[in-house]
């Protein structure tokens, strides 16, 4: 083997270690130099490792022949079917993805893949979707699709899901899906022909090796792959503990913009939608419009709020109000830690002064009480 593909050995078989995940298996990469160097670490020195428990060095040294064993085999399947494998350090690793600490150090994709897009927006939702569920995936997509090449992630599941990769390649938009399995099985069965399809301008994407089953405990993980790799999470139908929950909640815990559809009240398919949009944990939309409007893609806001900014420097504000406007300036939104960070303010006055510039308009506040300026 080449020294890449050592090096990608060597990271699946660290994958393959019980109790070391995702983050356990970076510091080990970033202390040793290499996912190789791992493995040619004695015990004694794995134990001087602060960051490892007694349970992870033994683990570690017993599981090492196993774990390059599947290691091997999985090479084995990689070459004979073409998979693209993205390690963490390389340049197309997701960009979006690899700011997250629970990362994976190692995905598995199969297509023509980009995961470094300019933009790119997750639609995911319930497995039972409705009628109406469906029609407003159609719609979303369609519009999204006139702003340009924007691409659409999804988890390739039954109901929102496959309905969302449907009309992302009926609309020329590039759709990936990513998978809660290994990629030589497809889960749905009935989506075998639409993953073909979606290979020819986006593709499927896994952290899991190819024997993976689909079983439940892979699908959180999944999610927080789908939430990471976009800038934005669109909630459509959702029941009141749905699937699509636990995405809208990772994407909001990595300060990604998550909006909902919105359905009636009573209507079971539509209920954790209404919730994430009445605990401010989502912004209502009603179209893909919508969508381009508040992440501020189109043409017409840019330019707005590139006059709104000039304006600004000659309204009358006080100091607070001028820190906390270029702290905006400069990193568009914030949440009120950051805000702090940036400007050294008081949390009482910071408070304070982030509710006067709402009252005069000059700034929104957004689900995750992040901040941005709308002037």
């Amino acid at each position: 083997m080449n020294n890449r593909n050592t090096e990608i050995a060597h990271t699946i078989a660290l994958t393959q270690i019980p109790t070391v995940g995702c983050i356990l298996s970076q510091k080990l990469i970033d202390a040793c130099g290499s996912a190789e160097a791992v493995f040619k670490e004695s015990k004694k020195s794995l134990s001087k490792l602060e960051f490892l428990s007694y349970t992870n060095v033994e683990n570690l040294v017993c599981a090492k022949n196993t774990a390059m064993k599947i290691a091997s085999q999985e090479m084995d399947f990689i070459q004979k079917n073409e998979i693209a494998v993205f390690l963490k350090n390389d340049e197309d690793f997701p960009k979006r993805l690899k700011e997250c600490l629970d990362a994976p150090v190692i995905l598995f994709g199969k297509g023509n893949l980009d995961l470094n897009p300019k933009r790119s927006v997750a639609i995911v939702g319930t497995r039972r979707l409705t009628d109406y569920g469906s029609k407003m995936t159609e719609k979303i997509v369609k519009e999204l699709s006139s702003y340009g090449n924007i691409h659409i992630i999804s988890g390739l599941a039954a109901g929102i899901d496959t309905c969302a990769h449907q009309a992302a390649l009926k609309n020329g938009l590039p759709t990936v899906g990513v998978l809660g399995h290994g990629l030589q099985t497809m889960y749905p069965a009935s989506n075998k022909k639409l993953s073909v399809s979606m290979q020819q301008t986006g593709g499927l994407l896994s952290e899991f090796i190819s024997l993976t089953k689909g079983d439940a405990h892979n699908f959180p993980r999944r999610n927080r792959i789908i939430a990471a790799i976009t800038d934005a999470v669109v909630i459509v139908e959702a029941h009141e503990k749905g699937g699509a929950l636990i995405t809208a909640t990772i994407g909001f815990s990595y300060n990604r913009d998550v909006f909902a559809v919105p359905g009636r009240m009573g209507d079971k398919a539509s209920e954790g939608c209404n919730n994430l949009i009445k605990y401010n944990k989502a912004a209502l939309i009603t179209s893909g419009d919508d969508i381009i409007k508040m992440m501020m893609w189109d043409d017409n806001s840019k330019k707005e709020k590139s006059k709104g900014r000039q304006v600004q420097l000659m309204l009358d504000l006080n100091k607070e109000e001028q820190s906390i406007i270029q702290a905006l300036q400069e990193n568009e939104k914030l949440n009120i830690d950051e805000l702090q960070i940036a400007t050294s303010l008081n949390i009482a006055v910071l408070s304070k002064t982030l509710l006067s510039l709402e009252f005069k308009g000059i700034i929104t506040c957004l689900p995750g009480k992040r901040y941005n300026l709308t002037v």
